[in-house]
């Protein structure tokens, strides 16, 4: 069964929108006016692009009165330092919970790891290409033997010490190449030894005679040298120890 009101609802749009003013359909049907207005005036609203809300005139007295009730309000005193100290700590008191501060500290650490991490990779990217005497040359050692540190087995640890000892030996000729000073350390093999000339992986080595030196090394032994390079292109040994 359909109800009464949905059909004289429907006739009431329908008149609208056949151009029926509100108020003459609404006499129509006194009984469902109290009903139907809110209805109609939305119908009529959604059916205008540009729906006025209201008149122009009425928005201008209803802006004009208002502007008078400003006008007679008193002006607000403005803030001392003790109203605004006091506004301060009750923000400060609302804020420090502990699940805010747990908040806040997270997000600090986190900002702060993330920006470290970043500044590091920066700076491993950087030196990278560094040579002894460099400014970023003992960030790359401490790179290289944090990277060892972190090795799980012995045979990723002498795979990675191969490696650096590349780099040893890529930095010394590179140095050469240059004509600079700088000290210098590398691993070899012990290819020939004349009193305090010795040549170790192809490079010629003067031993001073306060040479500090560990174990017996002989030809063929693998030896860690620490040396000064000159600007002859001379290896003067500073440290020479066998490596077993």
């Amino acid at each position: 069964m359909i109800d009464p009101y949905e059909l004289i609802l429907d006739e009431c749009i329908s008149a609208l929108q056949a151009g029926v003013p509100l108020e003459e359909i609404l006499a129509e049907v006194p009984e469902f006016a109290h009903e139907l207005r809110p209805m109609l005036y939305a119908a009529t609203v959604l059916s205008n692009p540009n729906p006025v809300l209201l008149p122009t005139a009425q928005k201008t007295a209803l802006r004009n009165k208002y502007m008078q009730q400003v006008a007679i309000l008193p002006p607000l005193p403005m803030p001392t330092w003790s109203d605004k100290l006091h506004a301060a700590y009750h923000i400060m008191r609302r804020r420090l919970t502990r699940q805010a501060i747990f908040s806040d500290l997270a997000t600090i650490s986190m900002t702060a790891i993330l920006t470290l991490l970043m500044s590091l990779a920066m700076l491993n990217y950087a030196a990278n290409g560094a040579l002894p005497g460099d400014l970023l040359y003992n960030f790359k050692r401490v790179s290289e033997q944090i990277q060892l540190s972190l090795t799980l087995t012995e045979s990723q640890a002498v795979a990675l010490q191969t490696q650096f000892n590349v780099r040893r030996l890529a930095e010394l000729e590179q140095l050469i190449q240059l004509n600079r000073l700088a000290v210098v350390e590398f691993t070899g093999v012990l290819e020939s030894q004349v009193d305090n000339v010795w040549i170790v992986e192809g490079y010629t080595l003067i031993l001073p005679a306060d040479i500090h030196i560990e174990g017996q090394p002989q030809e063929g032994s693998r030896i860690h040298v620490v040396a000064f390079l000159r600007v002859n292109k001379t290896l003067v040994a500073d440290m020479i120890q066998v490596v077993q």
